[in-house]
């Protein structure tokens, strides 16, 4: 693919930069809806949900994330994703992923407050994403 037809991208945490090259495209998910973004898109800020991001890169090779809320922003062919948190694939294992969702639902059982419910709702959201990220790449 020619430079000229690639994406910038960087997805970044508060922790470090999780994601920094050129790519064909990028699906994400929107507050309202899943989109994606590829060469020339018109400039858009958007709010994301907890859910899977999907990275063409520019060899063509399709990467997965599961991703926290936070926000995208395209403008100029140059990409900037920002979230709490996000994981790639490779780095998540499948079993402990379960475990925690298991030992989640069993903690909000106990949980009287609202809020520490929702933190604990979101949570459970985001191994979801982890699990379908795993099985997206599988079937890749």
């Amino acid at each position: 693919m020619a430079n000229e037809k690639l994406l910038n991208l960087e997805i970044v945490s508060p922790q470090k930069v999780l994601y920094s090259g050129n790519v064909i495209s990028v699906t994400v998910p929107g507050s309202l809806s899943p989109f994606q973004v590829l060469y020339n898109h018109a400039p858009i800020v958007s709010s994301l949900e907890t859910g899977l991001l999907k990275i063409v890169d520019q060899e063509n090779v399709a990467r997965y994330y599961a991703v926290s809320p936070g926000f995208i922003e395209v403008h100029g062919n140059k990409i900037a994703i920002l979230v709490d948190k996000a994981e790639e694939t490779y780095t998540i294992d499948k079993d402990a992923t379960l475990s925690s969702i298991e030992n989640l639902k069993g903690l909000m059982a106990s949980v009287a407050s609202a809020e520490e419910k929702q933190k604990i709702k979101l949570s459970i959201l985001f191994e979801e994403a982890k699990l379908k990220a795993i099985e997206k790449a599988k079937a890749i």
